[in-house]
């Protein structure tokens, strides 16, 4: 990290804290609101981000209370108290922030959590915590405002995110297999640890894998029918199990709508192609104890062409860097509340999306010798949830969720204007997940509640791999199995006040723990895995928190990984550089999936600092410092097979004293046997070594660097809104394809993330009008394999 560099990092987060509005906002002026009736958490939620105040409420206070719809101006006192007329709640609007609590309750100094306190943060399952992790919220206006039309672009667009991987831009054939894309899906992949190493959630539940590389695929829930984004950049498999890694996206959809909205959006890259159309529809109906919503979205865009970009210029005028993607998306939810002690709810979401890449190989046209692909891609989940209050504030839940995600591949070779082959098939992922969770307070500590959240479930996962090679001459089976992995788990989690703001103590306004662990029993002999995780956040004063996070998480291998077909090939051993044998010796070499893969682990560490101060209520401010220690990654290490044998790295790979029975294992295991690449015809005792290229847990990885997040809200005299954001973030990785061979950076390098990446805006709303610009700022990499002595930036 360049002094330059840091320089500019404290110089842009001081002048964010200098910057002072020539006229602050107060709660006298009046401002437009048009407010449907809805549950009161989103009508207070709704002015308290329109006008750029603090939303603190307590959980208990708002749960199950409806508020009026809204319409009219008012000042923010004006139309909190409208909201909460009739509710038995009591609410204040001092000091840039909005305080609701129960009549007899404590005052809003008491009140124990920080904003938006009545939903559970990502993070924890328990009501009201604290999260020890850094966690960024992105509402949908957020991300609107910022020129984003899904969420595929908000993934793409967001720093801490590599936009390789499971991305539309991304083609296959570069760097891996978790930086292919033959489903033209869009996958967050927070600090390039892969994109089945970031858990996404929907709703906090988790929903079918897309593809092979097990991430799942963002693009397919429309904007519309989403509230917020919620992204913890820590590991967390204590709570969530296994893929939590670098992290955990949370997508959180409106829980109910009131009328109908109908929206169309038109655009187009200035550079040629990319002509986008948006029409999406949300409707719903919210009534004092129901309520359900209903958003319909389709979206088309064209193909971006070589032809198009002047950095692509040395490729075919026709060859496809963005496929054309034609999408219908829909989401359904709904809640009933037939007392006041049990809610029903339910999620459903489908998605269809069809695209078209074109790849030349020897022309501009494809058909001389070229392929052209043509996915398409079938996503739907349904997951019904009951909650029942029980007596001293205690809640039990019971949810499920059945999803299925299929993506249909047709890969077409032409040479010479007529059809070679064709690649046709499907991957067809199956998830099925019960889970029942038990929350609420244990015991009265002087600071507060400890509070306990203990629970457990049942979850499957299922890959149906069916794919061929079509010939004029017949049909060959290509990859061709049907395998499923289920899992039992227990979780607990605990969240210890120590020191509450009421007891008063110098320098120390607030202090809590926090701790959690999961145990998960996995089929097929896998064995089972044990997480932890530790939090402390300490409140110096009411301005400022300080957080730490400890964990251990895992990651279990990819259905495809494990059980993958292999293959046994017989070369002559002189290819692996073995020249002190006779020429008739032999070598087996062994590539494909692996049954015996076990899950990766990783401990993660993260330190945040947030400051909030009240002298400037509308500046929020976060930097944190990671640490993840990746080890036991799944790889296939041999990267060349040029002097193989006489490769120290490649040692525990390479058995030079093979016994037949073991030969004999490798071949009859193998569902197309042997393959001999030799002239000469196979002979058991002339095979002097075995290679296994197979899938293995090898690989180590660490990864480290820091993140800042600010935003600042202020409100001028007209009734005006700017807001400035700014997000950045600095990585360091490095990787060992074995253990004893030597430590790779890779960030900075192709197919891995940059060092740098950053983005920030500005917007300005008035009334109805909006306006914003934003820019983005990606770091430079390095080309290693390129032929340049000094690489290529």
């Amino acid at each position: 990290m360049g002094f330059g560099k840091t320089g500019f990092l404290i110089g842009a987060a001081t002048a964010l804290v200098a910057i002072s509005p020539h006229v602050l906002a107060q709660d006298s002026e009046k401002r437009s609101y048009d407010l449907p009736a809805q549950d009161l958490k989103y009508a207070l939620r709704a002015v308290a981000r329109k006008d750029g105040y603090q939303l603190i409420a307590d959980s208990r206070a708002l749960r199950g209370k409806q508020a009026k719809a809204l319409k009219g101006a008012y000042t923010v006192s004006e139309a909190v108290s409208l909201l909460v007329e009739g509710s038995d709640l009591i609410a204040e609007v001092r000091n840039g922030s909005i305080f609701v609590r129960g009549r007899g309750e404590p005052s809003r100094e008491a009140i124990n959590g920080t904003a938006e306190n009545n939903i559970i943060v990502t993070g924890s399952r328990i009501r009201g915590g604290a999260s020890a992790s850094p966690v960024m919220t992105r509402t949908q206006d957020d991300i609107r405002t910022a020129g984003l039309s899904n969420l595929g672009d908000f993934a793409r667009s967001l720093p801490q995110s590599f936009a390789g991987g499971q991305n539309p831009g991304v083609t296959v054939g570069v760097g891996g297999i978790s930086n292919e894309n033959v489903s033209s899906a869009s996958s967050l992949n927070l600090r390039g640890l892969g994109p089945d190493a970031t858990l996404t959630l929907l709703n906090g539940r988790r929903i079918a894998y897309n593809g092979v590389a097990q991430a799942i695929d963002i693009s397919s829930i429309p904007l519309g029918a989403v509230d917020r984004v919620e992204i913890i950049t820590d590991g967390a498999s204590a709570v969530y199990g296994s893929d939590a890694v670098a992290g955990v996206a949370n997508i959180i959809l409106k829980r109910s709508y009131d009328g109908m909205e109908a929206s169309a959006r038109l655009g187009a890259a200035t550079d040629g192609g990319d002509e986008q159309q948006q029409y999406s529809v949300v409707a719903g109906k919210t009534g004092r104890n129901l309520g359900f919503m209903f958003t319909y979205s389709y979206d088309r865009s064209t193909a971006i062409k070589a032809g198009d970009r002047s950095f692509t210029n040395n490729a075919f005028p026709n060859t496809t860097i963005l496929p054309a993607m034609r999408q219908h998306s829909i989401v359904a939810t709904g809640y009933w509340e037939p007392t006041d002690h049990l809610t029903i709810s339910t999620d459903a979401l489908f998605s269809n999306r069809h695209s078209i890449t074109i790849q030349p190989l020897i022309s501009n046209d494809y058909r001389d010798r070229g392929y052209r692909r043509t996915p398409r891609n079938q996503s739907w989940s349904i997951s019904p949830k009951i909650e029942w209050k029980l007596p001293a504030d205690w809640l039990a839940t019971f949810m499920g969720t059945a999803a299925q995600d299929k993506l249909e591949i047709n890969s077409r070779l032409y040479t010479a204007g007529l059809l070679n082959f064709a690649s046709v098939g499907s991957y067809t992922n199956k998830s099925r997940i019960l889970e029942m969770n038990l929350e609420g307070a244990l015991v009265d500590l002087p600071a507060g509640d400890l509070r306990l959240a203990l629970g457990g479930g049942y979850r499957s996962n299922r890959l149906i791999a069916d794919l061929q090679t079509e010939r004029a001459t017949g049909t060959t089976p290509t990859v061709q199995f049907s395998k499923n992995r289920s899992s039992y788990y227990l979780f607990g989690e605990a969240a210890i006040p120590i020191v509450a703001p009421e007891q008063d103590i110098d320098f120390i306004h607030a202090l809590s723990l926090s701790a959690a662990a999961r145990y998960e029993s996995y089929s097929g002999g896998m064995g089972h895995v044990t997480t932890p995780k530790l939090g402390l956040v300490y409140a110096p004063s009411k301005d400022i928190n300080l957080k730490f996070s400890w964990g251990r998480s895992f990651k279990t291998p990819t259905l495809y990984q494990q059980f993958l077909d292999y293959t046994a090939q017989l070369v002559p051993i002189s290819d692996f550089g073995g020249s002190a044998y006779p020429a008739s010796a032999t070598a087996l070499y062994i590539s494909g999936g692996n049954a015996d893969l076990r899950p990766e682990r990783a401990t993660t560490m993260a330190a945040t600092f947030e400051i909030h101060p009240a002298a400037l209520p509308g500046l929020k401010m976060s930097t944190s410092l990671f640490h993840i220690r990746y080890k036991n990654r799944i790889a296939t290490p041999i990267a060349s097979t040029t002097g193989l044998l006489s490769n120290p790295a490649y040692q525990s790979l390479v058995n030079l004293s093979p016994t037949e029975a073991l030969i004999e294992a490798f071949i009859s295991g193998s569902p197309t046997g042997l393959t001999n690449l030799t002239d000469a015809p196979f002979n058991i005792d002339n095979v002097a070594a075995i290679v296994d290229s197979r899938y293995v847990n090898i690989a180590q990885q660490t990864a480290k660097g820091i993140d800042l997040d600010i935003s600042y809200s202020v409100r001028l005299a007209a009734g005006d809104m700017i807001h400035l954001t700014g997000n950045l973030t600095y990585l360091e990785s490095r990787r060992k394809v074995t253990p004893v061979s030597a430590a790779v950076d890779t960030a900075g390098t192709l197919f891995f993330p940059p060092h740098w990446r950053a983005r920030g805006g500005a917007d300005w709303s008035h009334g109805g009008f909006s306006l914003g610009i934003f820019g983005n700022y990606i770091g430079g990499i390095k080309d290693l394999s390129a032929v340049s002595a000094n690489g290529t930036d």
